[in-house]
């Protein structure tokens, strides 16, 4: 047998009828008559060891009704709404009196006994309440018209608290039972009654109302020793008006068949999951579809070729152009700090080694996932609505340029069915000057959408993998910012969920969520900054899978493991422990790799061209120059965002000289800058000052001999 359930410092409220709050009254509500039937349970109670007192108030003065509770014994965790009476008669007969008393009993009895209750259990951070419904409230029943309507309004209300007390650990539940009780005793015979006695609906009462139950927001019918849940159900359903025409009744009737199918029925639990499909419709009707069944992924049948025309779909390709701005937006989007002096490279444009951080990468990819083309896949739409993030892969061939504009290709890899839903890997390939940068893997998991038949596993899927079983070898924390999500969001994705509270309660948060990309950047600058010193080069590639939601202002703290160049991660909130990033990993280049994959000095670049020019004039002109410059130039050459070339303008020593290589003693000024830039300064197509201040030339020492050295130039050499 299994443990039994206990109760042990717990304080129950229960009205209504045989409940130890019972105004004593007949099943009408009309006469107080004898106050016995709470007396009697108060005294079962008691000589059974528990604690009880019994209250006379009606539901309607809900305040008392708690206040008691709370005076006899200091708190209330737990309330039972069962309180109820009839006033049976057909609709019509029904008079103003009849309805409203059902009402207020009923409903507003519900209501105010908990609202009463409410803050007590918000500031203990528990609660557990239960609704007594009826059958006739899901089914209606003839002269029940009052009865029946009050009592589904208590599975509205229900509804409501089980999302609104979550947060605070309060469960609402709501029950239809079929019990013998003083309601029934004279429309039932005394054996039905005694059938279906309450002791056959207490169990499942007492186990809603343990602090052990997660059940929340859910409808039970019991009786008799029988227990069901019930869910909602709606059809397929279909479109039946097309953009820019009149939506008419002859199109209802003409699908009226497909509107009352539920052959490929779909079972929504949130009010989110109703309106998504609604707003999904809106987006087919806007691109044109016309009056099309609505082909969800349920629709998909049962067989796997229903996919065939998703597999390999390319969907159409993209550019996306970035500055400096959007790069650095990014960084602080994912807390790159100036606290922190090696985040500078990330945050300042003029540092000398500016980058870009290498998970901009899916920055660059994520239109087809923010933007809403998913919807516009082939053989099933998506319900935007029921998206998830589920995990990300990234890896770039080389560092991304500081800014570009980059070609991007996106195709359905693959679509698995995973029984609670459909996980759609999407490819997306990113190309700078015809070169491929990056690439990414969205999986994206679509809720509620499986069980149709489809593969569960694919060979094109980046596979996660567990960290491994010791304590890490470092760990790395950073407090997001209460703006964290409002900063991040500046990167494009504008999903109202992290920035509109009123859309997040929506949804079923308590407040706007951290993007997951966020956390997933914030930890992917962990591993960079203590494993590869910042060093983008040396960034290969990032999986991870996204576990839990992250709120705008807590820590997370990134757990690290280094297995050669492969640095295992997990991410956490530190405040609560909860994994929020799981089976995650960094591969790194080794540094040995990274020199190697440096492009050889002075090949393939214009700006050679030009060094060697000078080089030539300066043996004509050189001892001139030598004595009005005073002064040796050092010039790094960068191509693609890596260092490509050094080269040296001596024009100190005897005639001056230019060499490749760096200064042979040491330089008055060092300038860096692109291939591409150099060329424009010295066609005069970028003005040299406005480079600097752009960060796209950078310069030390004295800088102040540029103006000599761009005057000699231009004298001397007519570049």
């Amino acid at each position: 047998m299994a443990s039994p359930l206990r109760f042990d410092g717990r304080v129950v409220l229960v009205t209504g009828a045989g409940g130890v709050n019972d105004l004593g009254g007949d099943i009408k509500g009309l006469s107080k008559g004898s106050l016995a039937a709470a007396d009697k349970v108060v005294e079962e109670i008691r000589s059974k060891g528990g604690k009880a007192v019994a209250n006379y108030d009606s539901v309607e003065a809900g305040e008392k009704v708690v206040r008691t509770a709370l005076e006899a014994f200091g708190r209330i965790d737990v309330v039972v709404n069962n309180a109820g009476i009839l006033r049976d008669n057909s609709f019509g007969r029904i008079s103003d009196d009849d309805w409203d008393i059902i009402h207020r009993v009923h409903l507003r009895g519900s209501f105010q006994v908990t609202r009463a209750a409410w803050d007590h259990m918000k500031k203990q951070k528990f609660g557990r309440i239960v609704m007594t419904a009826s059958a006739s409230g899901i089914y209606g029943n003839f002269g029940q018209a009052n009865y029946s309507a009050a009592k589904l309004g208590l599975l509205g209300l229900s509804n409501t608290l089980a999302i609104e007390g979550q947060k605070s650990n309060i469960h609402c539940n709501t029950i239809a039972p079929a019990a013998g009780s003083r309601m029934t005793q004279s429309i039932m015979p005394e054996d039905l009654v005694e059938a279906l006695k309450p002791d056959y609906v207490a169990p499942l009462v007492l186990w809603l109302c343990h602090e052990s139950c997660e059940e929340n927001g859910s409808l039970f019918e019991v009786g008799g020793g029988w227990i069901g849940k019930l869910r909602w159900e709606r059809a397929l359903g279909a479109i039946v008006r097309q953009k820019n025409q009149r939506m008419t009744p002859e199109a209802v009737k003409a699908n009226w068949k497909k509107i009352c199918d539920f052959d490929n029925a779909s079972k929504p639990q949130r009010i989110q999951e109703s309106i998504g499909s609604i707003i999904g419709v809106l987006n087919k009707i806007d691109s044109e579809r016309g009056v099309l069944t609505n082909p969800t992924s349920h629709a998909a049948s049962t067989a796997t070729s229903e996919f065939a025309g998703a597999i390999g779909h390319k969907l159409p390709p993209f550019f996306s152009a970035y500055t400096e701005l959007e790069t650095i937006m990014y960084a602080l989007g994912v807390g790159a700090s100036i606290k922190e002096p090696k985040d500078m490279k990330f945050i300042y444009e003029g540092s000398t080694d500016f980058s870009c951080l290498p998970t901009f990468g899916v920055i660059i990819a994520q239109k087809p996932i923010v933007g809403g083309e998913l919807s516009g896949i082939p053989g099933f739409s998506v319900n935007l609505e029921k998206v998830l993030h589920g995990e990300q892969y990234l890896e770039l061939y080389k560092p991304l340029p500081r800014a570009g504009n980059l070609k991007c290709e996106a195709v359905i890899a693959d679509v698995l069915d995973k029984g609670s839903g459909l996980v759609i890997l999407v490819d997306v390939y990113s190309y700078f000057e015809e070169e491929l940068v990056c690439y990414n893997q969205f999986s994206i998991f679509v809720v509620g959408s499986g069980g149709i038949g489809g593969k569960r596993t694919s060979n094109k899927v980046k596979v996660a993998l567990a960290v491994p079983n010791r304590p890490p070898d470092a760990v790395l924390r950073d407090t997001t910012s209460l703006n964290q999500a409002a900063l991040y969001r500046l990167s494009g994705d504008w999903n109202p969920l992290h920035i509109d509270p009123n859309f997040a309660g929506f949804a079923g948060f308590d407040k706007p969520i951290l993007h997951g990309l966020c956390t997933f950047g914030f930890s992917a600058r962990h591993v960079l900054q203590q494993f590869a010193d910042n060093d983008v080069s040396r960034f290969k590639a990032i999986k991870v899978r996204f576990a839990k939601p992250v709120y705008p202002g807590q820590t997370l703290q990134t757990e690290m493991w280094k297995e050669g160049n492969r640095i295992h991660f997990q991410t956490k909130i530190e405040e609560t422990g909860d994994i929020v990033i799981s089976n995650a990993y960094v591969d790194l280049i080794p540094t040995s790799d990274t020199s190697a994959k440096t492009p050889s000095e002075g090949g393939e670049l214009q700006s050679t061209l030009v060094f060697e020019e000078i080089g030539r004039r300066l043996k004509d002109i050189g001892h001139e120059v030598a004595e009005k410059v005073n002064a040796v130039f050092e010039w790094h050459i960068t191509k693609g965002g890596h260092a490509a070339a050094k080269w040296t303008v001596d024009l100190k020593s005897g005639s001056g000289k230019v060499y490749q290589g760096p200064a042979k003693g040491s330089a008055d000024a060092t300038f860096t800058l692109s291939d591409e830039d150099f060329m424009d300064v010295v066609l005069g197509k970028l003005d040299p000052q406005k480079a600097f201040f752009s960060g796209r030339l950078k310069a030390r020492g004295n800088i102040m001999l540029s103006q000599k050295l761009q005057m000699i130039l231009k004298d001397y050499a007519k570049l």
